[in-house]
């Protein structure tokens, strides 16, 4: 089996990232052929030697996917959310895992993906191979090209069928990232010549959030990177830089995919 590739970290969405990488050692890789059409990425987190017995955790900012975490002590699939996802320093000193792309989870679920959103199932009930004694195996395994070809071995053991509906939606993913989230779902949908209903409940199907809430988030991405450059924000001229006229509803948009105003933001991702 070929090596797996080593993918540069995204680290825009973790809400304070210095201390996450002070703490964690977190590495992604490219999924083997045969899981690309699914599998965004593979990810391995181990803590570090020197970790900070004060350290609390990390936010996260959520995405339209689906994730398998695998850990010492349990092994579960995260449906999407449409808040923050925080992940707790001292649940574990280890976890692995893979993310789904949007839609990728579907030929492994058979059903709406909004019946997974904002919920955890146990893994073993949706992958039968993830057995206690399988995963235990995954967590002990210090070479990381070795574990990761055991979690490829069990998503290949569940045969997902490719679907159509993937590329799609892949497709209008990748026209909202390429946007910057500056786009209407009315314009979205009138792009790739789909009614508006038809587009949400393909998201509803496929992706388990809907096409307004995917777009927002891309949007706001684009908020933090822009307030990240600037040591004060002026989030008055922020909100009207991303086209907003009314500053209540940009913070009220902000808390709704950040899960803070956006000073809390600021504070949470200082360096200390």
């Amino acid at each position: 089996m070929p090596p797996y590739i080593e993918k540069p970290l995204f680290k825009e969405g973790i809400l304070k990232p210095g201390p996450f990488t002070n703490n964690y050692d977190l590495r992604c890789y490219e999924p083997g052929e045969h899981l690309k059409p699914y599998v965004e990425h593979y990810f391995i987190s181990r803590r570090r030697p020197d970790f900070d017995p004060d350290y609390e955790g990390v936010d996260v900012l959520s995405q339209p996917v689906v994730s398998l975490f695998i850990k010492p002590e349990t092994a579960y699939i995260e449906g999407p959310t449409t808040g923050t996802r925080s992940l707790q320093a001292r649940e574990s000193a280890f976890y692995a895992g893979a993310q789904f792309k949007p839609g990728g989870f579907y030929p492994f679920w058979h059903q709406s993906i909004s019946l997974l959103a904002e919920q955890h199932v146990p893994a073993k009930d949706l992958l039968p191979s993830l057995t206690d004694v399988y995963s235990k195996s995954i967590v002990g395994q210090t070479d990381n090209q070795l574990l990761l070809g055991l979690i490829e071995h069990c998503l290949l053991s569940a045969k997902p069928q490719y679907d159509p509906g993937i590329e799609l939606v892949g497709q209008i993913v990748g026209k909202i990232e390429q946007s910057a989230g500056n786009i209407t779902v009315s314009e979205l949908a009138g792009g790739f010549g789909i009614s508006e209903r038809s587009l949400q409940l393909l998201f509803k199907t496929y992706v388990g959030v809907g096409a307004k809430w995917a777009i927002m988030r891309v949007r706001f991405l684009e908020v933090i990177r822009f307030a990240r450059q600037q040591t004060r924000p002026d989030w008055t001229a922020v909100a009207s830089e991303f086209g907003y006229s009314d500053q209540s509803h940009f913070i009220n948009d902000f808390k709704h995919i950040v899960g803070q105003s956006p000073s809390q933001f600021m504070r949470s991702s200082s360096p200390n």
